[in-house]
């Protein structure tokens, strides 16, 4: 059997291990266009920072490829997919056939729009080239803006401000990740970065990035306020890898459409990771899920259905843990506003001792859980939420002393 991945990252490394751990002879083949082995995204921030040397970023070796035998083709790109054929046209003019062919291609950050954004010194955290870049200019500038008000733009932020930078911190909305923290919550969060002396200017964007000689010297905000800075980080989203599957055949929306089992439309095609638009069996929907966690589950699945093993995903569910400087945060499910029909909102006597708590229930289920200052839960809620456990007859103990979702398992 000939298996070829598309991506290394946390879904397609995933891939490959499961695949070779259930097919010892079959032929893997994995491309990515960044020349590293896998590492890990999420510590990008951590190496700018100086918190982590660079060695650390990385979840193997150069060495993990040979010693697997697995075919690594770094540094090329694939151009397109010929399904009809089973073949792969790629940068370097090559082609490469396959038997079965996971799309693990990721996302890329959602570019700036603002006038001036094309100015150097206007930078995005995606790839460890990428970090690389913001250390050498962090050790020439002196202030920094960052844009973004969900984890990675909360994390330039501090990645900056840990550089020795004059830090403003721009977030759009009325508070740091509104999509899955309250107003108590965000609270938290908030407190903590102006102690670490990171500006915050809230409902404030930027208008246009200022600069002379094509470097970026100032941000103009929407507010009309005009920061001095050498660096403007952008974090507003990413966009998923779809660009070369046109004339494929493939079904995409927002990523890559497949079913619970992670299967595509066109036989012997899946996708995993921050591409794949994946069948939320408990809603009926279609999830885009960007997450580490959730690429290497993914990649799990569908390793073992694409090697001749029959899992389906249990239920896809958003799962963010971040910890900013030194404070745990972590968002399980879903979070609906007050007063949305059939959902209720619990916190008991919340936030205490910089600590907070919140559980989500629709008709008695949990839906979604918070988490600040202690995260020991998290997990037990996400599995509870998988299992859409009625927490009825336990709605007057979920905030008494001693009490822990664990318990419940």
């Amino acid at each position: 059997m000939n298996y070829v991945i598309v991506g290394n990252g946390g879904a397609g490394l995933r891939a490959a291990q499961t695949i070779r751990k259930r097919d010892p002879r079959g032929e893997i083949t994995v491309i990515d266009r960044e020349p590293y082995p896998c590492y890990y995204r999420l510590r990008l921030p951590d190496y700018i920072s100086g918190w982590r040397k660079r060695d650390s970023v990385f979840v193997v070796s150069e060495d993990f490829y040979r010693e697997n035998g697995i075919r690594f083709l770094a540094g090329r790109e694939v151009t397109a997919v010929r399904t009809g054929e089973r073949v792969l046209e790629l940068s370097s003019g090559e082609t490469l056939a396959y038997d079965k062919l996971l799309l693990a291609c990721g996302a890329r950050p959602r570019r700036l729009s603002a006038p001036g954004s094309d100015l150097d010194g206007v930078v995005y955290l995606r790839t460890l080239d990428q970090a690389e870049d913001i250390i050498r200019r962090g050790k020439e500038a002196r202030s920094a803006v960052a844009l973004g008000g969900g984890l990675l733009g909360v994390e330039m932020a501090r990645a900056f401000r840990e550089m020795g930078l004059k830090t403003v911190y721009l977030i759009r909305e009325d508070r740091f990740w509104p999509q899955m923290l309250d107003a108590a919550g965000s609270e938290l969060v908030e407190r903590v970065l102006a102690e670490k002396g990171i500006l915050l200017h809230k409902e404030e964007g930027v208008e246009e990035v200022l600069g002379e000689r094509g470097k970026v010297e100032a941000v103009r905000t929407t507010a009309g306020r005009v920061l001095e800075a050498e660096m403007l980080g952008v974090a507003i989203g990413v966009v998923s890898n779809l660009e070369f599957l046109e004339g494929s055949g493939l079904a995409t929306d927002r990523g890559i459409l497949v079913d619970e089992h992670l299967r595509s439309e066109i036989p012997d095609i899946y996708a995993a990771g921050d591409v794949a638009q994946a069948l939320d069996v408990s809603s009926g929907e279609h999830r885009l899920v960007t997450s580490w966690l959730n690429a290497q589950r993914q990649g799990e699945i569908a390793g073992t259905n694409m090697s001749g093993g029959d899992v389906a995903l249990e239920g896809v569910i958003p799962f963010n843990v971040i910890v900013i400087y030194g404070l745990p945060v972590a968002s399980v499910g879903f979070d609906l506003p007050p007063g949305e029909e059939g959902y209720e909102i619990l916190t008991g006597d919340y936030p205490r001792d910089g600590k907070y708590r919140k559980l989500v229930l629709k008709d008695g289920v949990l839906v979604g859980a918070t988490f600040i200052g202690e995260t020991g839960e998290a997990r037990a809620a996400e599995t509870l939420i998988k299992r859409g456990t009625d927490l009825k007859g336990w709605r007057d103990r979920l905030f008494q002393p001693g009490f822990d979702l664990r318990q419940l398992l």
